[in-house]
Formats: C-alpha cells, structure tokens, sequence
C-alpha cells in the first residue's frame, strides 16, 4: 500500500511543483483534488493528532479539523508545548481535548516545568474517563528541585477509570503520595530524575501496585538514596510475577529497587552504571557493595534471566562476583551477557573458564583491563557456535582475534 503523507505536507509538494512547472498544473490540481477528497473521506487518516506550533495553541482550528476528520475512531494526542506558550493561555486547547478525551488511545505530554504539567493534566483529564487510553506518556525538560514541589497532584484523578491503561511513562519527581490499584499496567518507564532527589518511597508503592508489571525501566542520575530501600538488607519485597525486562541506573536507586524487587519471570536485566558528570574515585565502597548485592539478588531470585548487560560498572569483589555471573549455578539460564565499561579483567575471565554451558553470547566493549590471554582462556572448552564480541577493549590484538576464531565465533570492531 502507498505511504499516505499528512496534508499539510502534500499541500506544499503541489505548491512548489506548481510554482516551478506550469505545465504540470492541470494533472497536479487533479491529483492533489482527488487526494482530499480520498483523505477528507478516510477517518484513518486523520486520529494521529500533534500540536507542537504556537499557532496550534493560539488557533483552534488546526485541532478542531483534525477531530472532526477522525470521525468517532480513537485517536493519538501528542503535546509539546512551545516556549514561547505560557500553560495559562491554553484554556481553549484544553478544553477541546477534555471532551475528548473518552476517545484517547495514547496521550503524550513534554513541557518545560512541572508546574505546566499538572495544570494541563488537570484541565484536559480531571475525572475524565478515559476507557480507551493504553498508554500515557508524561515529560519535563527541567527537573524539579525537591524543595520546590513534593507532589504530583493531579496526576490521581487524571483520566480515570483507565481499564485499558498499559503502558505509563513519568517524570521521577515529583510523584503522587499515594497510587490506586493498577492492575492493567504492564510498561512503567520513569526518568527526568533530579540528583538530589529520589521518590524511593513513592516508586515503591507504584510497584506495589502494579501486579501485572512485564518492563520496567528507571533512569535516576544519583549515585545514591536518602532512603532506607539503600539498605542491602531492606526487608520490604516487591513481589512482582510478570516482570520480563528491568532496564535500571546502578549505582543508586535503580539497583535499590532491583535489590527489592522478587521477580522470578525476569529474563533481561540491565545495570546501567553510565554518568556523564564521571568523577575519579567515584567507584567506592558504598557503590560497590550495593551493586554486588544486587546481582547476588537477582541470582537467587530470577533463575530465568537469559540476558544480562553491566555497563560502566565496578563491583565489590570483582572474581567472586564474576564467578557467580559465569557460572551455571549462579544463572542457569544465562545465554546473553554484555559488559560494557566494566572493571572485568583477565583473572575474572580465567577464573570463568570452562563456565556456564548455557552462555551462547559475550559482548566486551570498552573493557580495557583484558587481553588477548584472558579470552583465550575463557572460550576454551566452549563450543564452535559460542559468539564472543569484542569491541574497543584498547590491549586485544588483531592477531589475538584471529587466534580467537579458530576457537569459537568472533566479531572484532
């Protein structure tokens, strides 16, 4: 089938042609005819709605066509809001969309401030249901500093009931005190995280109440917790059955809530270690600790992981717990593992030789404590289809590669 472009883009296409080509203007205006009349008569094309112009703000019109063109289907609404557009001036665009909003499959606000995102949540979906919205998708450029604003307190009241709601995606702070059973969410997505600042307590009690939670990431930029979930013998247990995939920030909060979280199911786990402010020394006990806790955590309660990505992390005791990563009783399961950045060196390798028989792929990039004479070591004994990646590791050699290949599978960038 032909991709079917907006109308506003077409209408351009035909404006330039015309003004280039006389001759070309009569099939031109039949074709761009003909085209309204297919489009103005296909509600299909008409239920993805986006105002990110300060005239789709100031002139209705733009929205209102849209509407009225989508006919009664479900519609798309996706809100950026200008900087030169004050939250305050929008009453019209807002009140348009509150009538709406019976009819939202997916709704996608980014604003500069928290405080334009709960005036606007709270003009478009305050009590409103929303029986169709299965997805909800909240944004701020600035992060809130937590002495300003505690709260997120319209966020409760919004959209409700919701029984389709699936996926969510908010900022990290601030968050509602208190959440309602969830019990359709399977996505939950929280980011725009302050660094002095983390709604521990808060993110918990969402989880909580989300029974039938399967993805899960969190993207915080702290190094640490002000709460007691920091603890690595916190007793609270997050008991969450369906979790599939965790994409977390560890050190910090991220892999406090992984620590706490009794997810069986869990095949895919990701420990993103990454801070673009990196500090000599950053990697201290506290850090450390915490993070080997984590994976020993996830080792006795999610046998199932097939999957495991360390990035730019270091751990406590690097052999040991490098040990139970590669070895079969540690994660029986494991068929994927990916370090990037990480402080694994050539006695972890060794000392992981001969491992988990269950490991089909191994990704190193940026690992420059390894060398040739640590990966000889560690795929010896593994199978010809074993796949071993090697990417940017500053002391692994051409000629180590292609002592490498004869062993096993090996891809050298």
């Amino acid at each position: 089938m032909a991709h079917l472009y907006n109308s506003d883009i077409l209408s351009l296409i035909f404006i330039d042609v015309f003004q280039s080509s006389a001759s070309s203007m009569l099939p031109l205006r039949s074709v761009n005819r003909a085209w309204f009349d297919v489009a103005g008569s296909t509600p299909q094309l008409w239920t993805r709605l986006i105002l990110n112009r300060k005239s789709d703000f100031t002139n209705l019109d733009y929205a209102r066509f849209y509407l009225k063109k989508s006919g009664a289907l479900p519609i798309d609404v996706y809100i950026t809001l200008p900087d030169d557009v004050d939250a305050n001036a929008i009453g019209g665009l807002t009140a348009l969309l509150r009538d709406q909003a019976s009819r939202f499959r997916s709704f996608d606000l980014r604003v500069r401030i928290h405080d334009q995102l709960e005036d606007i949540i709270s003009s478009i979906g305050h009590n409103r249901p929303a029986p169709l919205l299965e997805k909800l998708v909240l944004k701020i450029q600035q992060c809130t500093e937590s002495g300003v604003v505690t709260e997120f307190l319209s966020l409760p009241t919004a959209f409700t009931p919701s029984p389709r709601l699936a996926h969510i995606e908010l900022p990290g702070w601030p968050l509602p005190k208190i959440f309602p059973h969830l019990p359709t969410i399977t996505s939950f997505t929280i980011d725009s995280m302050p660094f002095d600042s983390v709604a521990l307590g808060e993110i918990m009690s969402f989880l909580d109440s989300t029974p039938s939670l399967q993805h899960f990431v969190f993207k915080g930029q702290d190094d640490f917790s002000y709460n007691v979930a920091s603890e690595l013998t916190f007793p609270h247990i997050i008991s969450l059955p369906d979790l599939l995939t965790a994409d977390v920030s560890a050190p910090g909060s991220g892999a406090d809530l992984l620590r706490a979280m009794n997810a069986p199911g869990l095949t895919d786990a990701r420990l993103d270690g990454f801070r673009e402010h990196h500090f000599e020394g950053r990697w201290e006990e506290s850090l450390t600790e915490p993070l080997s806790a984590t994976v020993r955590r996830l080792s006795a309660r999610s046998p199932n992981l097939r999957r495991l990505v360390l990035e730019h992390t270091e751990f406590h005791a690097p052999l040991e717990d490098y040990a139970l990563i590669f070895s079969g009783a540690g994660f029986p399961q494991l068929e994927e593992l990916a370090l990037i950045g990480t402080d694994i060196d050539d006695r972890a390798l060794l000392a992981a030789s001969g491992g988990s028989s269950s490991l089909k792929r191994v990704t190193l990039r940026e690992c420059e404590k390894i060398t040739g004479t640590g990966l000889l070591g560690f795929v010896r004994g593994r199978s010809s289809d074993f796949s071993l990646t090697v990417q940017g590791c500053s002391n692994v050699t051409r000629q180590d590669i292609v002592a490498l290949s004869t062993i096993v599978k090996v891809n050298f960038q």
